[in-house]
């Protein structure tokens, strides 16, 4: 392999799970007990950031610096050095460590998507009793042949989502991008590769597929357009999108940000495709009884995947951490441009919900992890309400007219909270009060 070429593919490919830059050695202990503390990877010294070289001199004194370092680890590590002479650029391998968890000076660190975290204690305990919990992404699949079932197609094709343009031979694109090992000069794929440049993933994860179905009333039972969604996980992330926007309305607007004539739809697009790269990162492939289901109801758009929140996470931390299933598959979709920053997910679905006048999404996690979406609001004023009472403006377009009675029964609520929820939308002039007494009844304005 032309070291040259590999140094470039890594650079357009960027920072990620298994790589990282730096300019100079600060705070490399961080960076060294963060690759351990997961699978391994390499730091490359001499490069910036934003993946330019600034080169750097490999001399006795620095090579001393950096084992020293590692060694000073708690317990020790070990790394090996490699120097691209013409490029002045040190790349220091660590493996993944055999005796998590491992810290530095400044605490215990975690390799999370394209950058080092610092773990707190829940967090530590968390990675002690999981240091020997398998990451099925990354498992090796002895079944896989890659002279049959390997497309190099789909290769390509996610190296132009990547914006990566290389000469190096396709064996090495595979083994850079973390896919395959080199077992007795033969290369065996992991999991991870088999759903990105299979032929047939599901050959050899045959839950690893999306159901969408369209309803045309609120259960489950009304069935008008269905499809099983196959192929790479690039692929159905795509087509899941393609079969939402052939089941939702679209109507054409002005944009008040740009003054612009666009397409306003029932649901953000930009939502919906976090949502579903969310749970094909997310979904734990260990789960061999379901797959991930999309429903669209009149109503709601509902998704969700096998697996719920992952260890030491509540929903609470949603947006605020990020705590990865399939690191792997999460650090393809992220080269792939399909993740952006770490968690920034999350707060990027409700910021889109709440430009396209939709109410607050709805999450669930037991065994299965479920997002849930509500169509947009014709009235701004709206989006202000909480999901009771959506639902008590839901019953009034429904009904001619309601009592506090009919209102706690329906929202299962005593008859005191039902007239609170009814003041409110009064206030608002969604509705009218009529009659006197026990004749009280309530209506739509």
């Amino acid at each position: 392999m032309n070291q040259t070429d590999r140094l470039l593919f890594i650079l357009q490919e960027g920072e990620g799970y298994a790589i990282e830059f730096k300019e100079k050695i600060s705070d490399l202990d961080r960076e060294i007990v963060a690759m351990a503390n997961g699978t391994g990877g390499s730091i490359f010294l001499g490069v910036t950031d934003e993946c330019k070289v600034k080169g750097i001199n490999l001399t006795n004194e620095l090579k001393s610096q950096i084992i020293d370092i590692a060694r000073n680890c708690d317990p020790g590590i070990k790394v090996d050095l490699f120097y691209f002479d013409k490029e002045k650029v040190i790349e220091i391998r660590i493996a993944e460590g055999n005796d998590k968890p491992y810290r530095c000076k400044d605490g215990f660190f975690l390799r999370i998507g394209p950058s080092s975290q610092k773990l707190k204690r829940d967090e530590i305990v968390n990675l002690i009793n999981h240091s020997g919990k398998i990451q099925i992404d990354q498992v090796l699949n002895y079944n896989f042949d890659y002279a049959q079932d390997f497309s190099n197609e789909y290769l390509h094709e996610f190296l132009r989502y990547c914006g990566i343009n290389t000469q190096l031979a396709t064996s090495d694109i595979l083994l850079n991008l973390g896919v395959v090992k080199l077992e007795n000069k033969k290369l065996i794929f992991t999991n991870a590769g088999i759903l990105f440049f299979a032929k047939q993933p599901q050959k050899f994860l045959p839950e690893s597929y999306i159901t969408a179905v369209r309803y045309s009333s609120l259960d489950k039972f009304s069935i008008i357009d269905r499809q099983d969604i196959k192929g790479n996980l690039i692929q159905q992330i795509e087509n899941s999108m393609n079969f939402i926007l052939r089941n939702i309305s679209v109507v054409a607007g002005i944009t008040s940000r740009s003054n612009q004539r666009e397409d306003i739809y029932d649901y953000p697009m930009v939502a919906l495709r976090e949502a579903i790269t969310n749970a094909v990162v997310h979904r734990d492939y260990f789960y061999d009884g379901s797959h991930i289901y999309i429903h669209i109801y009149p109503d709601r758009i509902d998704i969700e995947n096998p697996g719920g929140l992952y260890n030491g996470l509540k929903i609470d931390d949603l947006g605020k951490r990020s705590i990865r299933r399939n690191k792997l598959i999460a650090d393809l979709l992220h080269h792939a441009k399909y993740i952006e920053r770490v968690g920034s997910g999350f707060d990027r679905m409700k910021q889109t919900l709440n430009q396209n006048n939709n109410p607050p999404m709805e999450v669930q996690a037991t065994n299965f992890f479920d997002v849930r979406f509500y169509k947009r609001l014709p009235d701004p004023m709206l989006s202000s309400l909480s999901s009771r009472q959506l639902l008590l403006f839901r019953i009034f377009q429904e009904r001619q007219q309601i009592t506090k009675k009919d209102v706690s029964i329906a929202l299962n609520v005593s008859e005191d909270t039902a007239i609170r929820e009814l003041n409110i939308l009064l206030k608002m002039g969604k509705i009218k009060k009529l009659g006197k007494g026990k004749a009280v009844y309530y209506m739509l304005n």
